[in-house]
């Protein structure tokens, strides 16, 4: 009776969410291109291969699945459509002849892509490396034997994983089978070969790791070529930093072409092919060669906030690298993503600012070639931007514009008409002209309507009602919501990672309380995105997470519906309603999670405290098939503990999977012992803040009930450590009966 109490309390602060907000809920608007259901199904088969296997999602540099093959008059152009998107350079085997698109073929025996770094900063957490990208080199390998027979297609990628915070690059290459439909690689493709062939998915291989500084220029190289009779492939490099260059071969690979074949047979060349009239045996994935950033693997995103960079893209002839005759500022084979970088160029280098990302042709495409800088300021500086073409604003071609910590934009596009719009939380939105400053007027009555975000101590006083940021006078956040989050919000790759969060509070340290805090909720109403949400039997509504990143000092207090879902193609990456990453001296107390897939996790952060929480299935699951009890990251899962020192007490646990914490990490994938307390004994706590005028640090909060958790698996074996899941210790004193507090609410 107690347990289906708490689900009808839970019943009743949803509803009471959902009648204040949905009423006035706006149109959805998800900037995604076209989804094909029957890829996801290949997807989703090869990331539940790789799992059961071992293989960390992020060393698979996936195809595209969810977009189709796009032609304008016959001629291939890009299958994407806008960001998040492979920014960077695409060359198709088209180009601009009298104003019209025509296609051709080009062939080479190398493909090479120069990348100079100035400066870089990216962001994105659920990617589980949240300060990392990808450069990709990828194209598709023709004419490739085996066993005779030279018809065959495989797509190479050469990828350097580069991170801003560590400053290192470590090199990745992947080699898919593009030679059918079905995507599928065989166990004896390969002669030889240095890395790990994991049929029937993909093979990669891990090459070095190499420090670097800004500035550095670095060298991928795809060499095709034929040796002792069987087609081959090298995968090369070269990096100058520091005024050295480093360069190698870290892998190379003979394809099995000779196998009962004469001693006189030799395989036919292996060529590199970009076609703007043919697309790939696959069926929905074009020939181009493309360089790219994007999300470190596993079809991820990230988020640019800050780029200085170049690009060439080239591929050799007649014993010379020559750049691409054409470009456009995208990839098509490839599904890692990013946005926020803006690409111009000048002759045949792209050149990559932080600002809005729009898919264009560039040269030989476009009939424009005059660049522009764009250059503002916007105040509060944790506001949001975003950009489209022409002279209004438009919602449904909008992107994204990056803002540094003090509000300013500096971006390079072509000429043309552009409008911007400025929004942020609690303040009246603003519509100007890129080039301009926009000053946004604080306005309670907006309540919550876009996300809220701060990188630093300043910004948290710009999205706070009132408070300080001491400890007696904590920061105390915006809580009111009435509406659904803004539709240029709802933005998500084709792999589904989200773009924004409902709360990010990153890098910073001054006391901070998120008090009562509303659902964040999003109504997705766009009729593009139904049949992806119809193929994975998801919601059409979600709630935004919130997300702490090196920072301290926090407090998630008396929230009645923290809920959300992610989809499946997020499996395995870090993912929760509250995601806490390299943090401390964060309490989230007295809430109510109505967990639809993952209430909380924590990596790599001591000292945090969850006490007093109700984390229980959400109602919506009980009709719903878009979960996998089987699966630790399909069913409802409560507390994911990637971390050690942490102290989880006097919770109440009623949901599919109650606690998981395992024996490695979830970032490096590397065996990990993690120990926390589940259970305290009897005697006073401590907690964080003072606020409100009641405690929440320095003093005594409570003095009943101490002891572990209610769980309501417990079967009476001590330590409770959920059959398992918990790998090191468990709860020694856990509660045996489903208490109530009343004094939550």
């Amino acid at each position: 009776m107690k347990k289906l109490l708490v689900v009808l309390v839970s019943m009743i602060f949803i509803a009471i969410a959902f009648s204040t907000i949905t009423a006035q809920a706006s149109p959805v608007n998800i900037n995604n291109d076209h989804v094909n259901t029957g890829n996801s199904s290949k997807l989703v088969n090869m990331e539940n291969q790789l799992k059961s296997k071992g293989i960390p999602l992020k060393y698979a540099s996936f195809p595209t699945y969810h977009t189709d093959v796009k032609k304008v008059n016959n001629v291939i152009v890009p299958s994407y459509n806008s960001a998040p998107a492979p920014m960077g350079i695409g060359f198709y085997g088209t180009k601009n002849t009298s104003g019209h698109l025509t296609g051709y073929n080009v062939t080479t025996k190398s493909v090479m892509a120069s990348i100079h770094i100035n400066n870089m900063s990216d962001f994105y957490l659920l990617n589980d490396g949240p300060n990392s990208v990808t450069f990709q080199l990828n194209s598709v390998l023709t004419n490739v034997t085996l066993f005779g027979n030279s018809s065959y297609n495989f797509w190479t990628q050469n990828v350097a994983f580069y991170s801003a915070r560590t400053q290192q690059l470590t090199f990745l290459d992947n080699i898919w089978n593009f030679s059918s439909p079905s995507v599928a690689i065989s166990n004896n493709v390969f002669h030889s070969y240095g890395g790990h062939l994991d049929a029937p998915v993909f093979y990669y291989d891990v090459g070095p790791t190499i420090n670097v500084t800004h500035p550095f220029t670095l060298n991928l190289y795809l060499n095709s070529t034929v040796i002792n009779r069987d087609s081959a492939v090298y995968f090369n490099y070269s990096i100058t930093s520091n005024n050295k260059v480093i360069s190698g071969s870290y892998d190379r690979v003979l394809f099995n072409s000779t196998y009962y074949q004469p001693a006189s047979f030799v395989s036919k060349s292996p060529e590199y092919l970009a076609s703007g009239t043919q697309i790939t045996p696959t069926g929905y994935i074009p020939y181009d060669f493309e360089i790219m950033v994007g999300g470190p693997g596993g079809g991820s995103t990230t988020s640019m906030y800050n780029i200085n960079a170049t690009m060439n893209l080239m591929y050799r002839k007649s014993g010379k690298y020559h750049n691409v005759p054409s470009a456009y500022d995208v990839a098509s084979e490839t599904g890692e993503t990013s946005q926020g970088v803006s690409v111009a160029w000048q002759h045949s280098t792209a050149y990559l600012t932080p600002g809005p990302s729009f898919i264009y042709g560039m040269w030989n495409i476009s009939g424009n070639n005059v660049m522009h800088d764009y250059k503002g300021k916007i105040s509060p500086s944790n506001a949001f931007m975003f950009v489209s073409e022409g002279n209004n604003f438009n919602t449904d071609s909008a992107a994204w514009s990056p803002l540094s910590l003090n509000g300013t934009y500096n971006f390079t596009l072509p000429y043309n008409q552009y409008s911007a719009e400025a929004l942020m939380s609690y303040h009246n939105n603003e519509f100007f002209k890129p080039g301009n400053n926009a000053y946004l007027k604080y306005n309670m009555h907006r309540g919550i309507y876009t996300p809220l975000y701060a990188f630093d101590n300043s910004q948290l006083k710009n999205i706070s009602m009132y408070g300080n940021g001491t400890v007696n006078n904590p920061y105390v956040l915006f809580n009111f919501q009435k509406r659904s989050i803004n539709t240029l919000f709802e933005e998500f790759n084709d792999f589904a990672f989200p773009v924004f969060s409902g709360v990010l509070i990153m890098n910073t340290n001054a006391s901070t309380v998120m008090y009562k805090m509303p659902s964040m909720f999003i109504n997705y109403n766009n009729p593009a995105y139904n049949a992806f949400l119809s193929f994975y039997g998801l919601p059409s509504y979600n709630f935004l997470n919130y997300e702490i990143y090196n920072a301290s000092n926090i407090t998630v207090w008396k929230s009645n519906n923290i809920s959300g879902y992610f989809p499946y193609t997020l499996s395995g990456f870090p993912v929760a309603n509250i995601l806490i990453w390299n943090s401390t001296k964060i309490l989230v107390g007295s809430n109510v999670f109505n967990v639809m897939d993952s209430g909380i996790l924590a990596y790599n952060s001591p000292n945090i405290t969850v006490w007093g929480n109700y984390l229980i299935n959400a109602p919506q699951i009980y009709n719903s098939t878009f979960y996998n009890v089987t699966d630790i990251w399909g069913a409802p899962l409560g507390i994911a503990e990637y971390s050690s020192g942490d102290t989880i007490y006097n919770n109440y646990f009623n949901v599919e999977i109650t606690a998981y914490s395992p024996n490695y990490s979830i970032y490096s994938g590397t065996s990990a012992i993690y120990m926390d307390h589940w259970n305290i004994p009897k005697q006073p706590a401590y907690i964080v803040h003072y606020f409100n005028g009641f405690a929440l640090s320095g003093s005594i909060i409570h003095t009943r009930y101490q002891g572990g958790n209610f769980w309501y698996n417990f079967n009476g074996t001590i330590p409770y450590n959920d059959y398992g899941l918990i790998a090191y210790g468990g709860d020694y004193a856990p509660l045996y009966y489903p208490f109530f507090y009343y004094f939550l609410y």
